[in-house]
């Protein structure tokens, strides 16, 4: 005769949170197992196999490993001054592209912030640069800075500002600052939807407070919006400095790292490596470089403010 009170215990124990929990996380796992594989092998596999090609001398003809160099590919690296000069460039144009961006970005998101006539149609069209393909909008800033149809000739001409037509892009100088706006016109949109959203969320009663007690517009900005906007400010300051880091379609267009070697900056640097002098080992030391500066710069502003939030809290 079965025994009903052992079958009655396995049934409670089958049914005990630790073992319903048990389940619950198995079953969960295996229906975020094939994103996790799928991820493993978009992001994870080509990240290893890079760092694995930085170490290592790659053969085009076999594609194959040929053998291992340790950290030569990396000296090599920074034994060129074309290099070096890269790494400064490149830094100089993420932190432009992230100021400027965010200084543009919070201009425009405080004008859209008010109540004005058409504001619902100039919030489609800050949207607008969303919507044009990096190649095509890097093919238009070319086409206005064209040296000799270029609508910017043309107007700063008419103005009386410029005697002759300017060559915009045989200067480095120039042409990288070109770069750096065509940058910012296309993080704008990004900018601004994030900026407003956090002016949105502000509390009215500060501002009311502030108005009773006899504060300016502009003190209001300083010691109101600015202090609580920082936390929204300063990330996407950084997700702007990051994605600058990676910029191409704009510089592959515009100038092709030209005049000189003068707009290049690193990750168009990773393309020349592995794309014209076909050297994969030195492009991925070259990539990984460009990881470790970025997260270094990244890391330098994250610890400053810290630093600056520990000496505004009083003691």
């Amino acid at each position: 005769m079965p025994d009903r009170n052992a079958d009655n215990f396995a049934v409670a124990q089958d049914r005990s949170p630790g073992t319903l929990r048990c389940r619950e996380t198995a079953f969960s796992s295996a229906l975020v197992a094939p994103a996790l594989i799928l991820v493993a092998g978009i992001y994870l596999y080509p990240a290893v196999f890079t760092l694995l090609l930085a170490f290592a001398e790659f053969d085009m003809a076999t594609l194959e490993i040929g053998r291992w160099v340790g950290f030569r590919n990396f000296t090599t690296l920074f034994a060129n001054p074309g290099f070096v000069d890269a790494i400064w460039r490149t830094v100089y144009f993420g932190l432009l592209i992230a100021f400027g961006s965010t200084l543009a970005g919070f201009l425009i998101a405080l004008l859209l912030n008010q109540e004005f006539y058409g504001r619902t149609l100039l919030r489609v069209v800050v949207v607008l640069p969303w919507a044009v393909p990096p190649v095509v909008a890097g093919v238009l800033w070319g086409q206005m800075f064209h040296a000799d149809v270029g609508f910017v000739n043309a107007l700063l001409f008419r103005l009386g500002l410029i005697d002759t037509y300017q060559i915009w892009f045989g200067s480095g100088q120039t042409a990288l600052h070109i770069i750096a706006i065509a940058e910012i016109w296309k993080a704008i949109p990004f900018m601004v939807l994030f900026i407003l959203a956090g002016l949105q969320g502000l509390p009215p009663q500060l501002h009311e407070a502030a108005a009773v007690d006899g504060a300016t517009s502009l003190q209001r900005f300083r010691y109101i919006v600015l202090p609580l906007m920082l936390p929204v400010l300063i990330p996407l300051m950084l997700i702007q400095f990051v994605w600058a880091m990676k910029a191409f379609d704009t510089i592959f267009v515009l100038t092709r790292g030209g005049p000189a070697g003068q707009t290049t900056t690193l990750n168009y640097f990773v393309y020349v490596e592995g794309f014209q002098s076909f050297d994969l080992g030195r492009a991925s030391a070259a990539a990984y470089s460009l990881l470790i500066v970025t997260l270094a710069v990244v890391l330098v502003v994250t610890v400053l403010r810290r630093l600056s939030a520990r000496r505004q809290v009083p003691a």
